[in-house]
């Protein structure tokens, strides 16, 4: 229940917290685990403010250190040193990579609905990648994995091995309005019936 409430103040808070302004891109660092669910930026600058920069060193994909600069100074963050960024209403979190991942990078946010479902910012391309919360380790969306942490929830594996061969995109397809299905049977299967 805690991390459900988490999830659902954390998505109201980044939605509405840093809603854009004409004239304003705000990015900044999450350096630890409370400050990325309590949504408390560090080193937050204004992108069209002249002289802050938000970027990775180059080659980013191989380096993942996140550097800011302001008119008078640069921090460097090197892969692990945070706990995940914002920029221009994108929310990315760290992971060190896992064995059911296996690639260290940065993931993007893309819905908190039931599973945080992501995609990675610089190794994975167009895979999609889910956690059962904000705080849980970040794994592929594939039907092995989903087996792995839902094993004893037969109807949701069900229904999703069901999307998986009737649509498309199969795990990651989403509705007419842009969001997962999966979320959706997460909702109907899962939470429904606890």
């Amino acid at each position: 229940m805690k991390n459900i409430i988490h999830l659902i103040v954390f998505n109201a808070v980044a939605v509405g917290a840093f809603a854009q302004n004409t004239g304003s891109c705000y990015a900044g660092v999450y350096v630890n685990k409370n400050d990325f669910i309590s949504n408390t930026l560090s080193y937050k600058i204004n992108e069209y403010k002249k002289g802050d920069n938000f970027q990775f060193t180059f080659p980013a994909d191989l380096t993942l250190t996140l550097k800011i600069s302001k008119a008078d100074s640069t921090v460097k963050f090197k892969p692990g040193s945070i706990y995940g960024y914002y920029e221009c209403g994108s929310i990315c979190r760290y992971s060190p990579g896992t064995e059911w991942n296996g690639q260290e990078d940065y993931y993007k946010i893309e819905e908190v609905k039931g599973l945080v479902i992501y995609s990675s910012v610089f190794i994975s391309g167009a895979e999609t990648f889910y956690s059962l919360d904000l705080t849980a380790p970040i794994h592929r969306l594939t039907t092995t994995n989903l087996e792995k942490d839902f094993h004893g929830h037969p109807d949701f594996m069900k229904a999703i091995k069901t999307l998986r061969k009737d649509m498309d995109d199969g795990l990651a397809s989403r509705d007419a309005n842009g969001l997962f299905l999966i979320n959706k049977i997460y909702q109907q299967a899962i939470r429904e019936h606890k």
